[in-house]
């Protein structure tokens, strides 16, 4: 998995019900994006697994994919 096709889906992060779940959302984020620029690759991608198995990462070439072929099949 490549980190940089990967951004937080802000949409699902602003419709949590209370402050303190996006917080810890965008906590868990941050901490990802740290541990991968400080080297520490394992810890990252094991929040980077949480965090698309909560749906909160999306996969930006997998959508551009996504819309290319819709595209061709119009």
């Amino acid at each position: 998995m490549k980190l940089e096709d990967y951004y937080l889906d802000l949409d699902k992060v602003s419709n949590l019900k209370t402050e303190d779940e996006r917080q810890n959302i965008h906590n868990y984020y941050r901490d990802m994006m740290s541990l991968h620029g400080d080297g520490q690759t394992k810890q990252a991608i094991s929040i980077m697994n949480t965090l698309i198995r909560g749906g909160f990462l999306k996969n930006l070439t997998q959508e551009e994919r996504e819309e290319k072929i819709e595209t061709i099949l119009g």
